[in-house]
């Protein structure tokens, strides 16, 4: 049936691996992954282009995601360059809201990487997009994100009017979750604390991150930013792609 329905077979298999996902079931994502590009490369498999950008689509999604997952940052940089020349060979057959998505996760990875300048240039590409086609989820915690590369990379001279323009920009959204909030009133106080306090401070937020993705209301925000492992790096003084690794090897399965 593969070779008779293949859009099927494709996006059946998205459905799986995003599941996978959002349970960090790490093995079986691997194991499905693998199968996947396995079908995909066999001679027998249907091409046209339809199929082709599809199969560029959900394989690439999914490799970026394992590496998010697994906290593979520096390994990963690798899939960059070959995710944006297949984003302009399928350029006519890929929605805008799926290329701001790869644009979102490769700001992810180079933010693992402690690559602020490259991760806010990506960033800024799903930030300062018009168009209807981007989900409010993706463009809120693009902003997010953006926030805390600036932060990290010491730009934060202007962190005053962007936490304005976020908070704008969110107060704005039909679904504002508690998560969201409480990144915006912990940034906010970020530049007013004491050198001595910070890492307190830190601590203090993290506890309220942990009871919060609890709330399965909540959850789905920590799948696109994993602030828990941010704010573990900082108290820690660790590289979050460390801080990952380790939770990635204790929930591997």
């Amino acid at each position: 049936m593969i070779y008779l329905n293949p859009v099927f077979f494709l996006k059946g298999n998205h459905y799986l691996l995003e599941s996978l996902f959002m349970l960090k079931y790490m093995s079986n994502f691997k194991k499905y992954l693998e199968l996947l590009e396995e079908t995909i490369n066999d001679p027998q498999f249907p091409i046209n282009d339809n199929i082709t950008s599809l199969s560029f689509l959900y394989v690439y999604n999914n490799k970026l995601n394992y590496h998010i997952l697994e906290g593979t940052f520096a390994e990963s940089e690798y899939l960059i360059p070959v995710v944006l020349d297949k984003i302009r060979l399928h350029s006519e057959h890929l929605d805008e809201h799926h290329e701001m998505l790869f644009y979102y996760k490769i700001a992810c990875i180079y933010f693992g990487n402690e690559k602020y300048e490259e991760s806010i240039f990506y960033l800024e590409k799903i930030i300062n997009n018009k168009n209807l086609y981007v989900r409010e989820d993706l463009a809120c915690f693009s902003r997010i994100l953006c926030l805390i590369a600036h932060y990290e990379s010491g730009k934060d001279f202007n962190l005053e009017n962007q936490l304005i323009s976020t908070y704008k920009f969110l107060i704005k959204m039909n679904d504002l979750h508690e998560v969201q909030k409480e990144i915006i009133r912990f940034l906010k106080k970020l530049n007013t604390i004491y050198p001595s306090d910070i890492k307190k401070e830190f601590i203090k937020v993290k506890e309220r991150f942990v009871e919060l993705e609890k709330n399965t209301y909540e959850k789905r925000a920590f799948l696109y930013l994993d602030i828990i492992s941010w704010l573990e790096s900082k108290i820690e003084n660790q590289k979050i792609s460390d801080i990952i690794k380790e939770k990635a090897k204790l929930n591997n399965r």
